[in-house]
């Protein structure tokens, strides 16, 4: 069993409908850009237990969008290369993964131990994380769901 969520931080002001979604110090060019939603904005912790196995993530915040973006790039890149190690832009945590026949085994620089789970999960658990969030980024500001790049790239849940 997968359990995984993310936890916006409060002290992040960009989680607040109050807060205009734009960037502050860039006054002649206020639209947020894939680099802020991947480096700076929309921080949270990660929730995340892979069959027991506690691989969560309780720092300053990581943004969502890196963490989402992070676990899509290993999963595509694992289905042709048979190991990869892939690193969240502001944090420095690493997953390691590597590729076997029914399993991928997943393995972290902060963890202690290893997990497998299943391509399915693996697949599932990508999936979740991106559409949780837009999701979360969408509430908070449903103004960027007009958002290009985060559309295109995060992407917006499957329909129903």
């Amino acid at each position: 069993m997968i359990d995984f969520a993310f936890e916006p931080r409060a002290e992040d002001p960009f989680w607040s409908p109050e807060q205009r979604p734009e960037h502050p110090d860039r006054p002649e060019h206020p639209e947020l850009t894939g680099a802020d939603f991947s480096i700076s904005c929309f921080r949270a912790d990660v929730r995340l237990d892979i069959h027991g196995v506690d691989l969560g993530l309780r720092t300053p915040g990581l943004p969502v969008v890196d963490f989402a973006l992070m676990l899509e790039y290993a999963r595509r890149e694992l289905e042709i290369r048979g190991d990869i190690a892939v690193e969240t832009s502001v944090t420095g945590h690493v997953f390691s993964l590597s590729r076997g026949q029914e399993a991928v085994t997943l393995t972290t620089n902060y963890a202690p131990s290893a997990v497998e789970l299943t391509w399915a999960e693996l697949r599932q658990l990508t999936d979740r994380a991106k559409a949780e969030a837009y999701r979360l980024i969408t509430t908070a500001h449903p103004e960027l769901r007009a958002h290009t790049w985060l559309r295109e790239t995060v992407g917006a849940p499957p329909a129903a």
